[in-house]
């Protein structure tokens, strides 16, 4: 496995849980406003034993979140091992995920206790931003996979101007409404430190228009929560 380092314990990677978080090294995509681009390559190989073990020794936590990245690139057995042994030790698993590897999703969902999705933006730019032509599509996979699972699961957006506006918003809420989804996040863009250089530029949204937007959406979606400067459930 592709590994890029523990945070040994956060507040907010995993709803209402002490977690630790795994980085996995390696993306397909490359989304210009993205900050863990430093993730995509580099990293050590090492075992699911290995990470297992570096888990179990922290007494604190209640789960354990995978991310990257995208921790879905990973090998599908050792990742199936490594979600087993943190079971095992008697932690819950969250996955990041963006949706790329729905056939592995397939495979893993049942293991899992929540799963965070990303949704990027609106159908027509979704290969644009993501460098990968059929991206949505894969996206739509893994959305009807994890709407069939029964897990709890949240889809989220991160809102980037000149990638999604308000409009582009409210569509990805009613495509989300259709397929059953309940729960939509919209989050903070941060422009400090992103892949594409030209993205330090842009001046991010303010917390109002995130409040507008997210009020809009809860005339359609029973859940809609704005990661802004802490949570905000609307």
């Amino acid at each position: 496995m592709r590994y890029g380092g523990i945070l040994d314990l956060s507040t907010v990677d995993f709803p209402k849980k002490l977690c630790a978080v795994v980085f996995f090294v390696g993306c397909p995509f490359r989304c210009p406003y993205c900050q863990n681009y430093r993730l995509f390559e580099g990293g050590v190989e090492v075992t699911p034993e290995e990470i297992a073990k570096k888990i179990r020794e922290n007494y604190l936590i209640e789960g354990v979140c995978l991310t990257g990245g995208e921790p879905l690139v990973q090998n599908l057995d050792e990742l199936t091992k490594l979600i087993e042994l943190l079971k095992e030790y008697g932690l819950a698993v969250k996955l990041d995920t963006n949706g790329y590897y729905p056939e592995k999703l397939r495979n893993l969902v049942d293991r899992l206790d929540y799963v965070a999705m990303d949704f990027k933006t609106v159908p027509e730019k979704y290969a644009e931003v993501t460098g990968k032509k059929d991206s949505f599509e894969k996206f739509l996979e893994s959305l009807k996979i994890l709407v069939d699972s029964g897990i709890d699961f949240e889809i989220r957006t991160t809102v980037v101007p000149t990638i999604t506006d308000e409009d582009d918003l409210i569509r990805m809420g009613e495509i989300l409404a259709s397929y059953g989804v309940e729960k939509f996040v919209l989050q903070q863009f941060r422009n400090e430190d992103v892949y594409d250089p030209k993205f330090r530029e842009i001046t991010p949204y303010s917390k109002k228009f995130y409040f507008k937007v997210g009020r809009k959406l809860k005339e359609i979606l029973k859940e809609v929560i704005v990661r802004f400067e802490g949570e905000h459930v609307l």
